[in-house]
């Protein structure tokens, strides 16, 4: 009896696998487009020849079942039994989800040439941009034309900023060094620039020894306010070992004191204020190791007689002098504009003449404040009637540096008007001779105007 219980669902499995092949054929028949399925006829042959079919299939897997699986006296009749499998509708259900599988492996392999395609168009698309924006700009009106060729102009030049900042990097000091000093063995001229403490006291000799200046002017501190963080020693220190490094002596570094100084001024507390700048200015040049200072004399504001004006000058720089020694206060010649004194060399010889300690005071000769006071440089003969006039009034034992700018304005128009060198009223014939000029050997010549 457990014989006879146990075939008769072994019949049943074996039906249900006959069903499934014929279901995989059919599938495969259907996909196969070489194999030709032929038309369904009546429905009586379709269902003789199920039939036999049927009959034929049920005789080989119950031949199959008997020669391949023999009974093993340990398992049971049951155990031996496959289990039922799953019904059409999980087959079909298992089939799509299969299908469904296999199209999301194909789209995933696909999306990874896709981004690449896509890179590939959109760098087209931006070129092409590119080159038709250009193509519109320079096809456009004359105007637009020309704001166009600005703006390429100023890219161009940030590009040739951003790669002489690089270059500024990437060169050694010691590169540095032997061209400097070549330059100094072939020429008594010291020739240099007012350049920037931008990120330390320290980047204005870097900048200077960049440049192949032989001098150099600066700021310790900002122009433009009275009040100021005091100067820390090792700042000072990699001040001092910077201009050591390039070889950069003391006699020719020109400091340059803040416009809002005035010595001279008719206001008390302005004054002041200018007086204690002046001994704060003279000791971080102590700090730093340099013994020159500049300054713009004053101003007397309409308010006071000039001899007066002079009076407080002089006896703000003795009371700076009697603060803080060794340091030259250099006094600047002034464009005779509006109530500042010192653009007549008879003001400067009245301060100069006021000062107690004569080794430590000195003049500075503006070539644009001369020039704009009556001073033709231009003219040939202009600069040696300037010095000597200079020598005769102040003494050139006072002279100690020259500030090269060219003047915006006309001889005699007293505007303190700087312009580029040979692009104003002074011209390249009248700094030729300045150049030329043995009287400013060995002493620092500082440029003002933009030296790039």
């Amino acid at each position: 009896m457990a014989g006879q219980d146990g075939v008769a669902p072994a019949e049943k499995q074996i039906r249900k696998n006959v069903g499934r092949t014929k279901i995989k054929r059919r599938q495969e028949n259907s996909d196969n487009p070489d194999v030709h399925v032929p038309k369904s006829g009546s429905p009586k042959k379709q269902r003789r020849k199920k039939g036999e079919t049927k009959e034929k299939t049920e005789d080989q897997n119950t031949e199959d079942v008997s020669m391949n699986k023999e009974p093993d006296e340990n398992k049971s009749i049951v155990d031996g039994i496959p289990k039922s499998g799953p019904s059409k509708k999980q087959r079909t259900k298992e089939e799509t989800a299969e299908k469904t599988e296999g199209q999301n492996a194909e789209v995933s392999m696909n999306k990874e040439p896709d981004k690449k395609l896509q890179k590939k168009q959109r760098r087209k698309k931006e070129e092409t941009l590119k080159e038709n924006t250009e193509d519109i700009a320079i096809n456009e009106d004359s105007g637009k034309s020309n704001r166009a060729k600005i703006s390429r102009r100023k890219k161009n030049e940030t590009k040739k900023s951003k790669n002489e900042m690089k270059v500024k990097e990437s060169i050694e000091v010691p590169d540095l060094i032997p061209r400097r000093l070549q330059l100094c063995s072939t020429s008594q001229k010291y020739v240099g620039a007012h350049v920037s403490i931008q990120g330390g006291l320290w980047n204005a000799a870097l900048e200077a020894g960049r440049i192949g200046a032989k001098a150099f002017g600066l700021f310790l501190r900002s122009q433009r306010t009275w009040s100021c963080k005091p100067l820390e020693k090792s700042a000072a220190e990699k001040f001092r070992r910077t201009c050591k490094e390039f070889g950069f002596d003391s006699r020719f570094i020109l400091p340059h004191s803040p416009y809002l100084m005035n010595l001279g001024s008719p206001k008390p507390d302005v004054l002041q204020k200018s007086r204690d700048m002046l001994v704060d200015e003279l000791n971080r040049c102590h700090q730093l190791g340099l013994t020159l200072y500049n300054i713009h004399p004053g101003s007397h504001l309409g308010e006071m007689s000039v001899n007066k004006c002079l009076e407080l000058i002089s006896d703000g720089i003795n009371h700076a002098h009697s603060q803080v020694p060794d340091i030259t206060v250099v006094l600047e010649n002034m464009s005779c504009q509006g109530s500042t004194v010192g653009g007549r060399f008879e003001e400067l010889h009245g301060i100069i003449d006021l000062v107690k300690d004569k080794t430590r005071i000195g003049v500075c000769l503006d070539t644009c404040h001369a020039f704009a006071a009556g001073h033709n440089l231009s003219e040939e003969k202009g600069l040696k009637h300037m010095l000597d006039e200079f020598d005769k009034v102040v003494g050139l034992l006072y002279l100690r540096a020259v500030h090269l700018n060219d003047s915006k304005g006309k001889v005699g128009c007293r505007l303190d008007r700087h312009e580029n060198i040979g692009q104003g009223h002074i011209g390249v014939k009248g700094f030729r001779q300045v150049m030329n000029e043995p009287r400013f050997n060995e002493i620092p010549m500082i440029l003002e105007t933009p030296y790039t």
